[in-house]
């Protein structure tokens, strides 16, 4: 910088009104600029004559550059000519020892502004810049010595003519020349305001959609914008390395910004936005930016969402080579759903036609932006944008950014089955997810309809879903249904409960799985509004209201303009002198204002219930459930429920009033996940509603795809001829690590097997009645349910009721191996929902009873355990029962589980280390040999103790002796009885063998337990696939009774393989074998199983026509001229024929 002010011709450099607005239509001028430097602010204000005069005489002859001529930016419009306008740039440097703050200085500079205005016009100063380079007074070692500065921006403070020379607080900080960095023209749809930073690298802007006059602004967004250079800020190259640091450390910046400035706001802020311009070259491949930036928003995800930023652009430089063209790239990135971030990439290229920037799409994906020009403006928010804010303010998703979560979910779920399963090629994002919208017609009938988001007008949106899924990869079919809150809040009125009752049809119809995405208000509450505005009251005393009214009446005009819509009935009364109509019952002229929406409550409660008895019902409880909401969600049984939603029948505030106290702060303390949850009707919990939708695709992906399909079977990598490694012990265990394995103990191996699919196994309802463990899981790729015991001691933690001071919160503990009443209710639940989803069960039991104290029976452990036995009646598929290693299985526990409760469908087998019985050895001593049995087997087996009985019995002993011998036979009976004692402990629990087990025929088989997945894969399959047959041969003839569909079988199997395979009838792998060779049979080729159940149908048929005919023999003669005409000529001359021998038989 020189202080020397000389005359001097100036290369032109562009102004930030300039080089910021589009050059397209803009005249050509000239203009002149300076930048000078003083020691202080006062030696400036003392040379300011000097410093104008330089731009006294006219500028030498210059290139003609274009000029802004239309501040845009600001949005004003100023049409006098170039040649009127101020077009002079000054730009001034000061240093300052003092330590003011940026508005102290901004005050002092605008002070000197205001009071050299005229001035400045009068030498034709368009912008007027000072430059502040302050003193760091954490490195000033000497005020005397050392006044070293740390190497940091100055501060930049900028004044206009066209701003009457105020502050253009916009560009504070930031320097005019290189401001086009920023792009601040591209957030011209918006009304800025500064907002000051501590970073000054940071430039934070307030904006403010633009509206039409006397509109409200609802569409407020934070702007971030930074200019990343090189540390030395001179260097043109940098590494990759230096570009991923510096933009993660501004990121963090910006974000530590932004926290500070939603703090300090007054207005909501939606669709923040972050923009980094990088300004050295870099050289690197740009996939290599999309990788880098994913992962490091990802890293961040939470906090940004929380933030609101939605939107954020990177610019960058760079060389795919050394000597390679530099290519100006733009990364875009947007996330406005909260779960799908949207990356997009440009290179900015010059339009040949026009000379225009514009963003071209990099790759083979093309953004929004492909083929728009580089300045083109920040949309402000549309309709849609706004119902997604309102819903996400709510803590939910809007209703119709549902879809595309779903197909997000499914990539992941692809990505995630390709670690466990061989599947087959993943079809393509677009193929991932087709579905169409079902909309009420006038009618109230379902149509399908693609119709654009937001186009609803009732609370409730349902589509008929498609997917393409791992285990069915051309494609499933689901209803899904949802509310919409931003609705009337989610509300359920006449309208919304048709279309969830037809959809709900619909999907039972159809036979598929029904979804309820639940984000609601309970039933509607309206008052008529028509009525509202126009009733009068009649007082006691017109003069004292506190005296109360008689009644509330319409005069006779406003009782004529309502009569005609029905939403009033009224009495004619003479009051007061005047005529009136006293109001008796007010109807309303809208629909859905009381108890016409308890009615439809009640249709879709009864719907939801019969749908769970039919079809597969699964819920997604985001935000809140209320009232029918609840009810829908426990209705439909299975349920996920986002961590910050509730479940709840009426509100805290309304709870408080009727309890006339301050009892609840909120209603997640009524219905959140930690009583939902803990009491089994919240099934599993998620963080938020992409992973609750994601753990509905995985719960679907154990189901059939109809109530008529069999289960879902994957190609698992787990083979199923593993042993299975993790072996129980007598010690308590987790009982998760049977099923599931666990990690290694020793360092020979990272994993321990379980006895499922690694991986595969997902438990619900786990804080709920924790010494049962319930789930789903795979084996050898085939979907089961599960049912394990805890042998571990649990806690059952009961909270304090807020309403009664008296209460306390209390924990009980539980023992392992028992069923008490809630751990009985969760085993029954699981068994009746698995049942309804077509599932085969496996229960790995070792219970050794249940708990029958006066508190449980007193909490209906009797009844519950009863459910058990009901929900193992109703089966319908195979029921494989396993007593584990070091299990035990007895009294009641056995009985509530006993294979002839449903001997269709059940089965149980016995580890051969495993044991059973009415009671446990030590029950079955005290009760069947008790201590005078256990003398007599000391004296049948002790020798000592027979001799010492013998000689007591001799009659010629003194009485010494004899009192001699009595102590020493006390004696050894002392020392044998508990020695004896543990034989007779042995003795009864031999009892308790899989031996006897099996030869009582109470078990079908004893297994080991390293080798049980295989056999309990190769047994599943087999039922599985006679159980396809059977419901075949009863579609054919329903009077046949299992054995003997059974014996059928087995006679169809001799057949088919011969005589001399007879004895693999009882091999499962090749009974599997078999069965799959006859089901697969193509169309025209001979299959045993085909061709006699077509030869069964026809024997019934004929059986049912005979048995009709003979107990109708009326109809006999109808029958026959009806069936003549449905044959062919040949077929009646046939019968003609037959009638004609039949004839001459008779006659001869």
């Amino acid at each position: 910088f020189s202080s020397n002010l000389n005359h001097y011709g100036m290369v032109h450099m562009a102004s930030v009104s300039d080089v910021l607005l589009d050059t397209s239509f803009t005249p050509p001028c000239q203009r002149m600029g300076a930048m000078v430097a003083f020691r202080s602010f006062q030696e400036f204000t003392r040379n300011i004559n000097d410093v104008l005069s330089c731009f006294s005489d006219s500028p030498p002859p210059s290139p003609m550059f274009p000029d802004g001529g239309n501040p845009v930016l600001y949005g004003e419009e100023d049409n006098k000519s170039v040649q009127e306008e101020p077009v002079h740039i000054l730009n001034v440097a000061i240093k300052t020892d003092s330590d003011i703050d940026d508005d102290g200085l901004a005050a002092i500079f605008r002070e000197f502004t205001q009071s050299k205005k005229s001035l400045l016009f009068e030498h034709g100063i368009r912008r007027l810049t000072f430059l502040v380079a302050q003193k760091d007074f954490r490195k000033q070692i000497n005020c005397e010595v050392d006044q070293r500065f740390h190497r940091e921006f100055p501060k930049f403070f900028t004044f206009r003519a066209r701003d009457k020379f105020e502050e253009d607080r916009i560009y504070r900080h930031l320097e005019p020349a290189l401001a086009f960095q920023l792009e601040l023209n591209r957030m011209r749809n918006f009304a800025l305001t500064a907002i000051p930073c501590a970073n000054h690298k940071m430039h934070l802007y307030l904006g403010a959609a633009r509206v039409e006059v006397g509109t409200e602004v609802t569409d407020y967004r934070f702007f971030v914008r930074a200019i990343i250079r090189h540390s030395d800020l001179v260097t043109k190259e940098a590494s990759f390395e230096y570009l991923h640091n510096e933009a993660e450390r501004l990121l963090l910046e910006a974000m530590d910004e932004l926290e500070v400035a939603f703090n300090n706001t007054t207005v909501r802020t939606d669709c923040n936005h972050i923009f980094l311009n990088f300004v050295p070259t870099v050289i690197m491949d740009p996939s290599k930016i999309e990788e880098s930036v994913r992962s490091m928003v990802m890293r961040y995800g939470s906090r940004l969402w929380k933030l609101r930023v939605l939107q954020a652009e990177l610019k960058i430089n760079i060389r795919l080579t050394p000597t390679g063209k530099q290519i100006p790239i733009r990364l875009f990135l947007t996330n406005e759903s909260g779960y799908y971030l949207d990356i997009s990439l440009y290179k900015e290229v010059t339009d040949s036609r026009t000379g225009q920037i514009m963003f071209q799409a990099y790759g083979d994906k093309q953004g929004p932006l492909h083929g728009m020009l580089i300045n083109t403006p920040y949309v402000t928010k549309d309709l849609l944008q706004s119902k997604r804010f309102q819903a996400q303010s709510l803590g939910t998703t809007y209703v119709y950014d549902f879809p595309e979560m779903f197909r997000q979910s499914l990539k992941k779920l692809w990505h995630s089955s390709q670690s466990f399963a061989h599947l087959p090629k993943v079809p393509l994002p677009s193929e991932l997810l087709t579905f169409t919208e079902l909309v009420l017609d006038a009618q109230g009938q379902l149509v399908q309809m693609n119709r654009l988001p937001g186009g609803n007008e009732i609370g409730m949106v349902a589509w008929r879903m498609t997917l393409r899924t791992p285990e069915y990869p051309m494609g499933r079919e689901i209803i899904v249904i949802s509310n919409d809150i931003t609705h009337k809040i989610g509300s359920f009125g006449p309208q919304e409960d048709v279309l969830f009752l037809r959809a709900s049809e619909m999907a039972r119809e159809s036979g598929i799985p029904r979804i309820y995405i639940a984000a609601n208000s309970g039933a509607r509450i309206g008052l008529a509004e028509e009525i509202r505005h126009m009733f009068h009251v009649a007082w006691q005393d017109p003069a004292d209201p506190y005296k109360g009214f008689k009644y509330l009446y319409l005069t006779p005009q406003d009782y004529k303009k309502v009569s005609a819509l029905n939403s009033v009935h009224c009495e004619h009364v003479e009051d007061e002198g005047e005529s009136r109509y006293k109001i008796t019952d007010i109807i309303g002229k809208e629909e859905g204002l009381g108890v016409e929406n308890l009615r439809g409550s009640g249709m879709i409660a009864g719907e939801s219930s019969l749908a769970y008895e039919k079809i597969i019902t699964m819920n997604l409880v985001t935000c809140r459930a209320i009232g029918i909401g609840a009810y829908l969600v426990r209705l439909g049984q299975r349920t996920i429920q986002v961590d910050n939603s509730h479940i709840i029948l009426t509100g805290a505030g309304a709870l408080n009033k009727v309890l006339g106290r301050e009892v609840y702060t909120s209603n997640n303390q009524l219905g959140g996940i930690q009583i939902m949850h803990n009491n089994g009707v919240t099934h599993s919990t998620v963080c938020d509603d992409f992973e609750g939708v994601f753990t509905l695709l995985q719960w679907l992906s154990y189901m059939p795809k109809c109530n008529s399909s069999p289960v879902p079977i994957l190609h698992t990598k787990d083979s199923i001829d593993r042993p299975v490694e993790f072996v129980p012990t007598k010690a308590p265990y987790d009982p998760r690590w049977m099923l599931a394995g666990r990690p290694s103990q020793t360092p020979k191996g990272s994993w321990q097997s379980g006895f499922f699919d690694l991986g595969s196994f997902m438990e619900i309802m786990q804080p709920w009645a924790q010494s049962v463990v319930v789930g789903r899981a795979r084996l050898g790729g085939i979907p089961t349910g599960v049912v394990a015991v805890e042998t571990r001691s649990v806690e059952l933690s009961i909270p304090a009721d807020p309403a009664n001071l008296d209460s306390e919160a209390k924990i009980i503990q539980q023992a392992g191996q028992v069923w008490f009443p809630d751990s009985a209710f969760k085993t029954a639940q699981a068994i009746k929902d698995l049942n309804r989803e077509g599932l085969p069960l496996i229960v790995f039991a070792n219970w050794r009873g249940f708990s029958g104290g006066m508190k449980d029976m007193y909490d209906q452990v009797l009844k519950f355990g009863a459910y058990i036995v009901d929900g193992l009646r109703e089966y319908k598929q195979p029921v494989l029962v396993y007593i584990p290693p070091q299990a035990e299985l007895r009294g009641g526990s056995w009985v509530v589980i006993d294979p002839t409760i449903n001997p269709r469908h059940m089965e149980m087998y016995a580890d051969k280390d495993s044991r059973g019985g009415v009671l446990e050895p030590e029950g079955t001593v005290e009760i069947k040999f008790r201590k005078k049995d256990l003398v007599k087997t000391m004296r049948r087996i002790d020798p000592i103790y027979t001799a010492l009985a013998e000689r007591l019995g001799t009659p010629e002993l003194s009485p010494a002796d004899r009192k001699e011998l009595e102590t020493k036979l006390k004696d050894r009976e002392e020392f044998l009885l508990p020695i004896y004692h543990q034989v007779a402990v042995q003795f009864a629990d031999l009892h308790d063998t899989p031996g006897r087990m099996q030869e009582k025929g109470v078990i079908t088989d004893i297994l080991e337990w390293q080798t049980s997945r295989q056999f309990f894969y190769w047994r599943l399959r087999r039922l599985l696939l006679e159980d396809t047959v059977q419901r075949k041969i009863q579609a054919a003839n329903s009077e046949l009774t299992d054995g003997q569909i059974q014996a059928m079988l087995r006679r169809w199997f001799v057949e088919a393989e011969g005589t001399v395979k007879a004895y693999l009838w009882d091999n499962n792998e090749e009974v599997v074998g078999w069965l799959e060779r006859q089901l697969a049979e193509e169309e025209g080729a001979r299959s045993v199983i085909d061709e006699n159940i077509k030869y069964i149908r026809r024997d019934h048929l004929l059986k049912q026509i005979r048995s009709l005919v003979q107990a109708n023999p009326e109809v006999a003669m109808d029958s026959i001229v009806h069936m003549t005409q449905h044959i062919s000529p040949t077929q009646r001359a046939e019968v003609v024929r037959i009638l004609s021998t039949m004839e001459t038989s008779a006659s001869s």
